[in-house]
């Protein structure tokens, strides 16, 4: 009897610290997943290894509603951006609009067919409302606003001249994707995957791999199917493709990825452009260029050490040397390259 007294502590220590363990393992894998829309796209944030996953990820999507809503949007006339295109000027208190600006003239810096003042060429365009071919009057005068000569930036006080309007279109998912990635781990989150429409955000441990494996869109099928897939950890990906936002027009498409040098859609023989960088402004940035230039955009991928996956019309693909471990083609109508 004396032995069963003395087993019986050492059982309910047992007890506790099985379920302490298990609780623990439970809570290493957990998974929670919040939904919302922001930049004109859905935003999905998943949590690992966290109790309160849940509050977690609704307080990174109000972190990217925030950003979007308050500083980014060309759309909503509560945006930073907004008011900035309305009167030409706008004074930013918090540093934070001119923190995106100074970010991104100076990745475009690169790419002269890129700008921050695409607005005056999408509205001639209209592709988001059907579409519409301009004519070359109103091209000529699109390039003359959309030159970054006309943004000009004092401190925290950015002036817009000679009808130039901003627009993050190109690079806004990039950066508000980031914004959530980072509210996550200074919540403390252990492991997460934040995505922005094309770009997904991933840090930490999610699950039991070390590494996380997303599918590449297949640009020739619909929306959630995928021709490859790729294994990433602590990174960003971003994908600009012409297969979303177009119209067609004598048998035409026209894309919403334009060319800043000639106000007209990119056409080429490139259909879609995978970057995966350190940074999601920069894998988002970087994604738009190499699809306007094309492969000669590889430098640039080498230039901030990004690995890219570049799909062609003809279904051939370019893929970064480095990637060539862990990329997997799951569809054997495709062809693939590593340069």
């Amino acid at each position: 009897m004396k032995t069963v007294k003395k087993l019986l502590p050492l059982l309910c220590i047992s007890v506790i610290l099985g379920v302490f363990i298990f609780s623990f393992v439970k809570d290493m894998y957990s998974e929670k997943t919040q939904y919302g829309f922001a930049c004109g796209s859905e935003v999905k944030v998943t949590v690992f290894g966290t109790k309160d996953g849940e509050e977690k990820s609704k307080s990174a999507i109000d972190e990217i509603n925030c950003l979007d809503r308050d500083v980014l949007s060309d759309t909503l006339s509560t945006s930073a951006v907004y008011k900035l295109n309305e009167s030409g000027e706008y004074t930013d208190n918090s540093g934070e609009l001119v923190s995106y600006i100074n970010e991104c003239a100076d990745l475009i810096s690169s790419c002269s067919k890129m700008t921050l003042l695409s607005k005056p060429i999408s509205d001639i365009w209209n592709i988001s409302g059907g579409g519409r071919i301009p004519s070359d009057e109103e091209l000529v005068d699109a390039v003359k606003k959309a030159d970054m000569k006309n943004l000009s930036v004092s401190g925290n006080k950015i002036t817009l001249s000679n009808g130039g309007k901003m627009s993050f279109g190109a690079f806004g998912k990039g950066t508000v994707c980031e914004k959530g990635v980072n509210a996550l781990k200074n919540s403390g989150a252990k492991g997460g995957i934040v995505t922005v429409g094309g770009t997904v955000g991933v840090f930490g441990k999610c699950g039991k791999s070390d590494t996380v494996t997303v599918g590449v869109r297949d640009p020739f099928a619909g929306a959630g199917e995928y021709f490859a897939t790729v294994d990433v950890k602590d990174c960003y990906l971003s994908t600009s493709g012409d297969y979303e936002k177009y119209f067609e027009k004598d048998g035409k498409r026209y894309c919403h990825i334009f060319d800043a040098e000639t106000a007209k859609p990119v056409d080429s023989d490139i259909t879609s452009v995978t970057v995966i960088a350190d940074g999601g402004t920069l894998s988002d940035v970087l994604s738009t260029a190499i699809f306007i230039l094309g492969e000669d955009g590889l430098t640039l991928a080498e230039k901030y050490n990004a690995q890219c996956i570049i799909v062609k019309k003809d279904k051939s693909v370019i893929i970064s040397k480095e990637l060539e471990g862990n990329f997997k083609l799951v569809n054997s109508g495709f062809s693939v390259s590593a340069v």
